[in-house]
């Protein structure tokens, strides 16, 4: 997929999104409504409310989708706006811009999408879209209904706008929030939050019977690289190891720091044999890292143990996890720098 293309007027975008002060926030009620009207009224798998930062497409509400947030240059919704109000596209596996996007070629394996823009001070901030695995086509009163649609999730995103100190005291909120529930030195999620995650994991495997898998990865040996090279460069291999993990995960998946120098990874939608493949493929990516402290090279080498839904019999989350965790304890008896599950 051809690199998305930045709005010029993206600094004034972000600054109408920030000012809203709903980033960071939970699924919420008064937009499932929406989506789920959506979903009733045009017969589509998905449908959804995203919010679009600098690096990040937030879903507010999502019918048919097992993820709350995707890399922005992955999204597709991305490309909209740049539109004035809508893109539709009839078959992306048709359109030489989309044909790639790992949102058409694996998993969800989309083909239909129509996103409408929502707007805050005159911006595109987000988009009001469905979706779903088959070619078809929109017809003009289908955007005519999709617009009394977008104008119904509109309202609901005018309310926010409130006076200028309220909107003061919320956009300090929000930071606060997402100071809240982010890991200060890797960005990812923190425990808390990741365990948030995990348990909407869990309810969405419940009602849809979709497995999910979960990863606890460990990185080998890091006590003795803290007792050698000091805890600043301890928090520097954190840091190279967190980022390599996200560039390896998929766009789907949600990976947060579980505490010291442990990473929990949720992957939804996914079974035990694929769980085996994607975490060989960590081990694999992060073979290559290596972090130089005064010119010498450390190797930074991890340790893996999956458990899934499909393989093992669990009745809650905490279940799955222990599975996980014992994995990655036999990963480390068994020599580190390999995977178990």
């Amino acid at each position: 997929m051809p690199d998305a293309i930045i709005p010029r007027n993206e600094q004034q975008r972000l600054a109408a999104l920030d000012e809203l002060g709903i980033l960071y926030t939970p699924l919420e009620e008064r937009f499932d409504k929406i989506t789920r009207t959506l979903c009733r009224i045009f017969n589509t798998p998905i449908a959804y409310v995203s919010l679009i930062d600098k690096d990040t497409q937030w879903l507010k509400s999502t019918q048919g989708l097992d993820f709350v947030s995707t890399d922005r240059s992955t999204s597709i919704c991305t490309q909209t706006l740049l539109a004035d109000e809508y893109m539709i596209c009839e078959d992306l596996s048709k359109n030489e811009h989309f044909k790639d996007n790992i949102f058409v070629t694996s998993g969800l394996k989309m083909r239909f999408y129509a996103g409408f823009n929502l707007k805050s001070k005159e911006q595109n901030i987000g988009t009001l879209c469905i979706a779903d695995d088959k070619p078809r086509t929109f017809s003009q009163e289908d955007i005519t209904t999709m617009r009394d649609l977008v104008s119904w999730a509109q309202t609901e995103i005018n309310l926010t706008q409130l006076g200028e100190v309220q909107m003061q005291l919320i956009t300090e909120l929000d930071q606060a929030q997402k100071h809240a529930r982010t890991d200060d030195l890797t960005g990812l999620w923190n425990q808390g939050t990741i365990k948030e995650v995990l348990q909407r994991a869990h309810h969405r495997h419940l009602i849809t019977q979709k497995p999910y898998s979960l990863m606890m990865v460990d990185i080998d040996n890091f006590k003795q690289v803290n007792d050698t090279y000091g805890h600043p460069f301890g928090d520097q291999v954190i840091s190279a190891v967190a980022d390599e993990l996200k560039r390896s995960i998929r766009p789907t998946d949600t990976i947060g720091r579980y505490g010291g120098d442990e990473f929990l990874i949720i992957l939804e939608n996914c079974n035990h044999q694929r769980a085996e493949e994607l975490s060989q493929r960590l081990l694999h990516h992060n073979k290559k890292l290596s972090i130089l402290n005064k010119d010498k090279k450390v190797p930074t080498n991890i340790s893996v143990g999956f458990a899934s839904t499909d393989y093992i019999s669990v009745d809650d989350p905490e279940s799955l996890l222990e599975c996980a965790d014992q994995a990655l304890y036999t990963a480390k008896q068994e020599g580190r720098n390999c995977a178990r599950g």
